[in-house]
């Protein structure tokens, strides 16, 4: 997955894998204690801690790329990650726009991510997913979600300024998926789209992005009329 905050990529990533029968890695919170830190006193805070916050982020992708690689050498394909290092990258780089990364602290980062994901237990990985599944909305409705999700520490109610570091977020995503060309790409508009809570929305979803992989030679067409079949469809 690869969207901006509050998106919905957790969700997605649990009714997908759960739909291809395959395991997701997803990005939790609790694992990342400095991310309150990070958001507890706006600018200052998100310049003092961009460095480590990147990097203990790249630590944990890449411990679920490695794991992933595991499971592919086991047998397994279509593994789904909530977030990626795709997204950190993003992320990163926003930080750095504002002026909330320090340059050299950037470039060490910057160097430090391509030199763990050109190897990988010996594996060589170019850092692209297969296929990239970006969530798609409104500035006004990922706002919404941030609410909705009710994190105290992303709540604009509590911190004003946060419209703005979640204004930038959105528009790093939108100008990456507008001249993304590495991988495949499927963009959702969740404007429109509940896939959480309407069924049809949901399986139309699951079936624009598994068509996806079946064009991509990563699902058969029998693996994918049998997984329609269980969801009914």
């Amino acid at each position: 997955m690869n969207a901006a905050i509050s998106a919905g990529k957790t969700s997605l990533a649990t009714i997908l894998s759960e739909d291809l029968g395959t395991t997701a890695f997803y990005e939790k919170v609790e694992d990342m204690p400095m991310l309150e830190k990070f958001y507890s006193a706006g600018e200052d805070s998100r310049l003092a801690l961009a460095f480590p916050l990147q990097i203990a982020f790249l630590n944990y992708r890449y411990d679920q790329l490695r794991k992933g690689l595991y499971l592919a050498e086991k047998g397994e394909r279509n593994t789904v990650y909530d977030s990626s290092l795709l997204s950190d990258g993003l992320m990163a780089g926003n930080l750095f726009r504002r002026g909330e990364f320090p340059a050299e602290e950037y470039d060490l980062y910057q160097n430090l991510s391509q030199n763990m994901q050109s190897n990988v237990s010996g594996h060589p990985f170019s850092g692209f997913p297969d296929l990239v599944i970006y969530l798609d909305m409104s500035f006004e409705t990922m706002l919404d979600h941030i609410q909705e999700r009710g994190r105290d520490m992303e709540d604009i109610r509590k911190d004003a300024t946060l419209v703005d570091y979640y204004k930038s977020v959105w528009t790093t995503y939108k100008n990456w998926a507008a001249s993304y060309s590495q991988s495949a790409l499927v963009t959702i508009d969740m404007d429109n789209t509940d896939f959480v809570h309407n069924e049809d929305d949901r399986n139309r979803v699951l079936d624009v992005i598994e068509s996806r992989l079946v064009d991509l030679g990563l699902l058969t067409k029998k693996e994918f009329r049998d997984i329609k079949h269980k969801r009914g469809v």
